[in-house]
Order: C-alpha cells, then structure tokens, then sequence
C-alpha cells in the first residue's frame, strides 16, 4: 500500500512540474495567437522627392493615421532615385510582416519591364488604391503655346523638350502616346520627381512637361504655370476652363494610379488587415476633403480589385514595351 501512495505522488508531482514548465509558453502561444495587429507604427516608403503627388497623398493618409490605428502613427520615408528602383526595390526587400509599406504606382510595372530590377510587380501583394490622377500637359507660364495643337505643331518643325519624372514612368508613357497620336518627337528630360519637373518649367529650362493634374494645380490656378489640356473625358472641377485633349482633336485619356503595396509573402491576414485599415482613412471624410483642397481626385480598390487592375495594366503596358524600349 505504502509503495502505491509513493508511485501516485511521484506521479503527481511530475505531471506538476510538467504543466508548470509548459504553461508559460502556451500562454505565450495564446498571447501571440490574440496580438492585434499593428502593435506599432507602420511606414511608407514613397520612391520618390518630397512634394510630388505620391509624397503629398501618402502624408495626408499619415496625418489621419492615429484615428485609424489606437494613436499609433505612419511614418512616410522618401528612398527616391532611378525612376523610383531604389524605393521600390526597398519596398519589394523590406520584412513581410505588414510594418512597412510601398507606395505602389504604375512604374512598380514599367520599371522591371525596362531596368534592371530585383522585383517585379508580382513581388508586391497590392492592399489599397486611392487614386487615379490625369495627365496634363505643362508649359511656362509665359509660353507663346497657348493649345495642345499650338505646340504640336511647332513640335513637327523644331525640338520640343519634355521633362517627366522618369524613363518608363506613367508620365512619359503619355508623352509617347501623344507621339503616336500626332507623329511628333520629343526630347525626353528625365529626372526624379514632379517637384523637379516643375522647376524645370518654371525656369523656362524645358519647353513642356507631363505630370498629374493633383501636382499642378495650385501653380496652374495661381497663373505660375500654363496648362494646355488636360488627358481625361471631362474637365477638371478645379479648372473648367482648362480643354480636355479629346476636346482639341486627340482622343487621349490617361493619368497616373497611385495605391499602397506589401511584400508579396506578407501574410493574407495582415494584408487583409491593412486593407481594412487604409479603407478606414480613405473613407474618411478628412481625407476626401484633404485630397478635394490638393486637387487629386481620389478612387477606391481594395486588396483583390486593386491586384486584378494591376495585372491587367501589366498586361496593356506589355503591348507598348517595345516603343518605351527604343526610346531608352
């Protein structure tokens, strides 16, 4: 009897132990299993300068981040250089744990088709489009081109230079429809940025340039910059005066799509997560509003919308790749 009583207590005493070693890490487990997500501040990174319109919508979606996410913040980081590959390649490279984001844009598509690049579009799982910016086309503010026409037709006898913010960017895409629409050939300045394109202009040391409408409006309304039309299939509210080009005779509609983009093995939990999230901004009224005073029109796509317009714009670029190619 006494043998049984010792065998039951050794018994006890190590299913005791055994459940005292192992309870801290299940809990630790279960801790793990009911975290909520983020537990911190998430980042951005814009592949471009400071004040182009990717910088200046992804900084109002930070500014009303706290609301969305218990106090915590967004932390917008410009990584410009080579049309955006630095950024990008930053982005494509970053841990896929949802804490850093990319600010996704068509040359997350040009650029792999047209550089050497470590990512491809399909290196990123798209959570949220936000916008879909046109195109307008820029001169100085004291051009003697006062149409689309005006200057196509100059362009046809003399070198037209156009500054875009980099080769294979949705900008210069534009300007080489605009090519093939009218049969001209211009002279392609490429730099990093609408802030850059904009001095360039301003300074008289371009004859034109492409960039979205969302970048220059205010210098268009404050009379520092011209516009000579605007590529969509009506006229902006913000400037009714401004013709559309189908308006002039040239059948062209396109603009610049702007979104937010995780590496592509981030789990489909948090990037389910952040689709919620970034939805909660964009349909804030502030943010409408915000982006309503900037001028940028605004749409929203979330994760599987968003990635089926990627693909199929991946599709339509494939189809002009040779063109941006020889123009290299």
């Amino acid at each position: 009897m006494k043998k049984i009583l010792v065998v039951l207590l050794i018994g006890l005493m190590v299913f005791s132990v055994g459940c005292t070693n192992s309870a801290p890490e299940e809990v630790a487990e279960q801790e793990a299993d009911t975290a909520v997500f983020p537990e911190n501040d998430l980042k951005i990174i814009v592949p471009f300068d400071p004040g182009g319109g990717v910088d200046v919508t992804c900084r109002i979606i930070a500014s009303l981040a706290p609301d969305a996410l218990d106090d915590k913040s967004i932390i917008v980081e410009n990584v410009p250089g080579g049309g955006g590959v630095i950024g990008q390649t930053a982005g494509a490279q970053a841990d896929p744990d949802g804490y850093t984001v990319l600010a996704y844009t068509s040359s997350v598509i040009s650029n792999p088709m047209t550089k050497e690049t470590v990512y491809t579009h399909e290196s990123f799982a798209p959570v949220a489009m936000y916008c879909f910016d046109p195109d307008v086309l820029i001169v100085p503010a004291d051009s003697p081109f006062n149409t689309v026409q005006e200057l196509i037709d100059y362009a046809k006898e003399n070198e037209v230079t156009l500054t875009t913010p980099g080769n294979a960017s949705a900008h210069h895409i534009a300007g080489m429809i605009l090519e093939d629409k009218t049969g001209v050939k211009f002279s392609y300045i490429h730099n990093d940025g609408a802030a850059m394109q904009i001095a360039q202009i301003m300074g008289g040391h371009v004859d034109c340039g492409l960039m979205t409408l969302g970048e220059a409006v205010s210098q268009i309304q404050e009379g520092s910059l011209k516009s000579l039309g605007i590529m969509s299939d009506e006229r902006a509210a913000d400037l009714p005066d401004l013709q559309t080009f189908q308006e002039q005779g040239l059948d062209i509609m396109y603009g610049a799509w702007r979104g937010l983009a995780v590496p592509v093995d981030t789990p489909d939990d948090r990037v389910e997560a952040l689709g919620e999230i970034f939805e909660k901004i964009i349909d804030n009224d502030q943010f409408k509003t915000k982006m309503a005073e900037a001028g940028i029109p605004m749409i929203y796509r979330g994760p599987e919308e968003f990635k089926a317009y990627v693909d199929q714009q991946a599709e339509n670029l494939k189809i002009i790749l040779p063109k941006i190619t020889a123009n290299q």
